[in-house]
């Protein structure tokens, strides 16, 4: 472990994964400082018992009353959607030029690699995003890389497969979904949010700088099949699917840009630089805990 534990931790954009790795984090006895922009979501952390600063990263005009020193940072927030960069990460960056953090854990995607027609990758694979959304975090790792590198700063960049968890399932949702057919569906990458939090919490505080990793359960599936057994879990109808062929004109616009992405992400590289004890390595495993906490 590194002196980092010592220091505060700060959670930017304390959202979903925010919370569990707040909850973490004070399981170390660590007294996280948690940035969020809405009421709703400082008086949910409030009740909790958590340290929370309520700022806007899209107001480049507020005046932020919080002093950013030495700390190690988790940086969560999405970027904007305005266009194909992250003006969100920029303006925070440039919050802290007078006091670099020490450290920053930052969330990408395993979008930032593109199709891959279902093959095995690696953190060593070109980038090739498709969507804007990736193309936004392929901008942020690039900005955090070269902001890390000029204030000598250490970096933890991890790309991430989709998040899942209690309360984060589309059980609402299942009923006006179409998938692709199984036989077609392309390979999808995931993780449990305790596990990912856990990742976050090591990646900190081990003595890790200036690295990538990919994140998941090293047990890719399919689109299809997590919808599948979403449904099966809740014991409700699966939703109807329809060939590739025909996926264009049957799908939403959300879940087309999805299925035309394939891609597996091999994990042997944070497995083999962390000590890590995966609690839900497979999507049934992760499932059963999120329907035994009535999600």
């Amino acid at each position: 472990m590194s002196a980092l534990h010592d220091e505060t931790p700060i959670i930017v954009g304390c959202g979903f994964l925010g919370k569990h790795l707040a909850k973490q984090l004070q399981e170390h006895q660590q007294s996280p400082l948690c940035i969020v922009r809405s009421d709703q979501s400082r008086a949910a952390l409030n009740t909790c018992g958590y340290d929370v600063y309520m700022f806007d990263l899209d107001d480049v005009n507020a005046a932020i009353k919080l002093e950013l020193k030495q700390h190690q940072i988790y940086y969560l927030a999405p970027p904007s959607n305005i266009d194909k960069c992250d003006h969100r990460l920029d303006y925070f960056l440039s919050l802290c030029e007078k006091n670099p953090p020490s450290k920053i854990v930052y969330i990408s995607t395993s979008g930032v690699y593109g199709d891959c027609a279902g093959a095995w990758v690696d953190e060593n694979q070109p980038l090739a995003p498709i969507s804007d959304r990736a193309t936004r975090r392929v901008y942020a790792e690039k900005a955090l890389i070269n902001y890390c590198q000029r204030y000598d700063t250490d970096y933890v960049i991890l790309r991430v497969g989709g998040i899942y968890g209690p309360g984060r399932l589309p059980i609402q949702r299942l009923s006006s979904l179409t998938v692709v057919c199984p036989q077609d569906a392309p390979y999808s990458n995931r993780i449990h949010v305790v596990d990912l939090a856990n990742i976050c919490y090591l990646t900190m505080v081990n003595d890790i700088s200036n690295e990538i990793f990919n994140v998941a359960d090293g047990n890719a599936t399919t689109m299809t099949d997590y919808y599948y057994k979403i449904a099966d879990f809740a014991g409700l109808p699966r939703p109807p699917c329809v060939p590739m062929s025909e996926a264009h004109t049957k799908l939403s616009a959300s879940m087309l840009s999805f299925v035309q992405e394939s891609r597996r992400l091999s994990t042997k590289k944070l497995h083999a630089r962390l000590n890590i004890n995966i609690q839900f390595p497979t999507l049934e495993s992760g499932l059963e805990d999120c329907f035994s906490k009535q999600i």
